[in-house]
């Protein structure tokens, strides 16, 4: 038998933010391994810790539980890695210019994938269609996807390629763009666009050597983020690829199962992609469910129509009966369950059939979420606290929103949107991710949101404590993680991020300048900043 090694380390001589409200301030603490072992006082948890143990010193530095994102796509992101990133791209111009220069050095036929595209962002904002790519190139299938993901443009030969011609109808919950003519506009959504990338998701596939590498470089970019546990979602046809990379991941990873078949859920339940144990690394939680699109694709469920779009007030992506079928056979086998909602009427659909469920079907503890909502009216905040129901938002919608939102969707429903300060004092728990890749992962950016809004109704702005409770022990509660991180406390694990200054002690407009200069996960520094 052999004997199981003890490392223990010391941390001193900085400030410890604990996110822990019995022992708020310590002078140290000390880990065993992959847990913590001791805090408090300094010559207390040198006992504790015994005459053999690595000391570290913070120098004046701020430690404070790991980062916890509540929501990201990391295969989304991985893909992006190996494709035509054009969130850069300021004008149509230089869109048709990046794609020409691609176009030159692809074989003829062969695909052109583009993604991140911000055209709220271009000197003139424009989607573009069907006959800009064509200007491009002919010769070449173009598929172009907005940065939400939520919108796609392809050229008459990638139209070709995913079999859609002129007189196809429209699918349940997407749209196939028609000019005046009945012509094809090559811009598709929500669930036509779905269609489309499943065909043309063969050609995108990498090797398993290039996939793991990817894989390894994207989970050191998270690490460099703060982020030690990562909430992920995955659909369920990628499940062979994140098997295959599994061993590269540094981070602890909570998956989403993105399907249509929630029965499927129970046999994914089980080693590699669930370890089976309340601090496994690996494990399968929740079923991702999607009601309606978003406001940059004026897709996302309104009650009335879009300010700049009066033609328009959205959709729903799916029948209400067929999500709550759905919903029912997750919250019966005893799954989390996860949608995402944007609009005003959809976060109302989505808590009248939680509020269904619920009553049809009582849980305790069952802590179902709402991914995103961010149009959310004083009724349904209420009502998200009387059924225990989740707000797991993402800040960073602010950072890339604020400039246009209102245009959008008119100065009075912006007072309801991404409401944090009313969700906090409704008592609602809040948890804070990024969305990646629809925005940067970058927690420090997400915590300027959470404080200043960007001024955005600065009336629903949150404290930097508050901000810091939504990225770590409210994530893990989201996640039914709160016994095992989330915070600093005897028994838990060692997951911490170190930074330069504390965030509890600096001006707003500071925020921003903070720098991560160390990641630990289960004990081991798996990022330090280069001096």
């Amino acid at each position: 038998m052999v004997e199981e090694v003890l490392e223990r380390k010391l941390f001193y001589n900085g400030h410890i933010i604990t996110m822990n409200k019995n022992s708020p301030n310590i002078e140290a603490l000390g880990i065993e391994n992959d847990k913590i072992f001791s805090l408090g006082k300094l010559e207390k948890v040198k006992e504790d810790l015994g005459k053999t143990y690595k000391s570290i010193d913070l120098k004046g530095n701020t430690l404070l539980p790991g980062f916890i994102d509540c929501h990201m796509h990391p295969l989304s992101f991985m893909f992006l890695q190996l494709n035509l990133d054009l969130s850069n791209i300021k004008s149509l111009q230089d869109l048709k210019q990046v794609l020409r220069n691609i176009a030159i050095e692809k074989p003829k036929g062969e695909l052109i994938f583009g993604l991140n595209l911000r055209e709220e962002e271009f000197d003139y904002p424009i989607l573009p269609n069907r006959g800009d790519l064509d200007s491009v190139s002919l010769n070449h299938p173009i598929f172009v996807i907005r940065y939400d993901g939520h919108i796609g443009i392809m050229n008459s030969r990638a139209l070709e390629l995913v079999g859609i011609q002129s007189g196809i109808q429209n699918p349940e919950g997407g749209d196939i763009g028609k000019n005046e003519e009945g012509e094809l506009t090559g811009v598709i959504s929500e669930n036509a666009l779905d269609a489309a990338i499943s065909k043309i998701y063969p050609l995108l596939i990498p090797n398993h050597i290039i996939m793991q590498d990817v894989a390894r470089k994207a989970s050191e970019f998270f690490a460099k983020k703060g982020i030690t546990s990562l909430q992920g979602i995955i659909q369920l046809g990628r499940i062979p690829i994140y098997k295959s990379i599994q061993d590269k991941i540094l981070q602890n990873w909570y998956a989403f199962i993105s399907t249509d078949r929630p029965k499927n859920l129970k046999r994914l339940k089980k080693l590699p992609l669930d370890g089976g144990k309340e601090d496994s690394k690996f494990k399968v939680g929740a079923l991702k469910l999607f009601l309606d699109g978003t406001f940059g694709a004026k897709t996302a469920c309104m009650w009335e129509p879009f300010s700049d779009a009066p033609d328009s007030c959205g959709y729903c992506v799916v029948e209400e009966k067929e999500i709550y079928e759905k919903m029912k056979v997750a919250h019966n086998a005893g799954f989390q369950i996860a949608i995402h909602v944007i609009g005003d009427k959809g976060n109302r659909i989505c808590v009248n059939l939680y509020k269904k469920l619920l009553r049809e079907f009582p849980r305790k503890n069952h802590r179902h979420r709402i991914e995103h909502a961010s149009m959310l009216t004083k009724d349904v905040i209420t009502d998200m606290k009387n059924f225990g129901i989740i707000a797991s938002c993402q800040p960073q919608f602010i950072n890339s929103e604020y400039k246009w939102l209102e245009k959008r969707i008119g100065f009075d429903r912006c007072k309801y949107t991404y409401p944090y300060r009313s969700l906090i004092d409704a008592g609602v728990i809040l948890a804070s991710g990024s969305d990646c890749p629809v925005e940067d992962p970058d927690v420090i950016l997400g915590l300027h949101a959470l404080v200043t809004r960007n001024n955005l109704i600065p009336e629903e702005a949150i404290s930097m404590f508050e901000a810091l409770k939504s990225y770590t022990i409210n994530a893990a509660y989201a996640a039914f993680e709160e016994k095992i991180k989330g915070s600093i406390e005897v028994g838990k694990l060692a997951d911490f991020v170190i930074l330069d200054k504390n965030p509890l002690e600096i001006e707003k407009d500071e925020i921003k300048e903070i720098q991560v200069l160390e990641t630990i996960i289960r004990g081991k520094s798996i990022y330090r900043k280069r001096k």
